[in-house]
């Protein structure tokens, strides 16, 4: 029980070094089919004309200077779960500014924001004018908490965070990071239920992906999945689909990249070839990172934070 508390992002290095050997930007080609892109993950079109600044009419800029704020444990709601810790920074722009929302992972039923503080200084000695959300969710613990109970967590999480924007001078640009069961929650919400648009990347560590796969559902997690969904496998196989990113993806899925272990105890890392296979074949941009020695407490979280932002600086899809 406490490998699998533990397995789920307590402890972070910030070691830069890795072994990763199998990188891959993908991005779709005109054809709709996808092609290796090792230096960019945009589809810009070297042909297409630029319009010159005017050196006597530059642009103007709508960032402003203000004061940075850290606002900690805001609500979105009743529970006492439903708290989000919002980083703004002094220089902000309501149009330039995006916000990254960090989700923890813990089986969907345990842990909380507090043990993602890592990721949250990260980004800021990283980033660059980014409002950092570093969220609490509801948790299968709870009566009544199940998979689409999380999942409209997130949407009223981002209500919120929108809620605040003219306050705070930044934009509606949304990207989420989410470990483990933080990521599968990302990714089932960014592919199911942002019909606005809304976010426009996702980047996830050791996320489950199919959970039908008889693999993933076993021992203490596959209850943990069953806790999720609220039956047994055996009972309803298809409702463990459509909790499963894999057969989420559609050709208007956000840019995702995703890092993976070869030596996760509990994601198995064909987990992350799922969603990689339905990515390219609906022709989004993606970028898959793969660390042989790397098992589910994951090690190189500073590297993957560089990595992360420079994926989500190509902002060219979603507009």
């Amino acid at each position: 029980m406490k490998s699998i508390i533990y397995g789920f992002l307590i402890t972070f290095s910030l070691i830069t070094l890795s072994s990763c050997e199998v990188i891959e930007d993908l991005k779709p080609s005109k054809d709709d089919k996808t092609q290796t892109d090792t230096t960019t993950t945009g589809t810009n079109n070297p042909t297409t004309p630029t319009t010159p600044t005017n050196p006597n009419n530059p642009p103007q800029s709508d960032y402003i200077e203000a004061t940075a704020q850290d606002l900690m444990h805001q609500a979105y709601g009743p529970d006492d779960l439903q708290k989000f810790d919002i980083h703004i920074p002094a220089k902000r722009s309501p149009t330039k500014t995006k916000v990254v929302i960090i989700l923890h992972g813990g089986s969907w039923k345990e842990l909380d924001k507090g043990f993602m503080k890592n990721y949250v200084s990260q980004i800021k000695d990283k980033g660059d004018n980014w409002v950092i959300v570093n969220a609490n969710y509801r948790l299968t613990f709870q009566n009544g908490i199940k998979y689409d109970q999380q999942i409209q967590d997130l949407g009223t999480l981002i209500n919120k965070i929108l809620s605040m924007r003219q306050q705070y001078s930044f934009s509606d640009k949304i990207y989420f990071i989410g470990a483990s069961a933080g990521g599968h929650l990302a990714l089932a919400y960014s592919y199911t239920v942002d019909k606005s648009k809304y976010v426009k990347g996702i980047s996830v560590i050791a996320a489950p992906i199919d959970l039908t796969s008889d693999k993933i559902r076993v021992g203490e997690f596959g209850q943990d999945i069953e806790n999720l969904i609220g039956q047994p496998y055996s009972t309803n196989p298809d409702a463990f689909k459509r909790a499963s990113p894999r057969y989420q993806v559609t050709k208007v899925s956000p840019p995702t990249i995703m890092f993976y272990g070869g030596k996760d105890d509990f994601i198995p890392s064909d987990q992350g070839e799922f969603l990689r296979q339905q990515l390219q074949a609906n022709a989004v941009i993606n970028s898959y990172n793969f660390y042989p020695e790397q098992g589910h407490e994951w090690m190189l979280l500073s590297e993957t934070i560089d990595k992360t932002l420079v994926f989500f600086g190509d902002d060219n899809t979603r507009n």
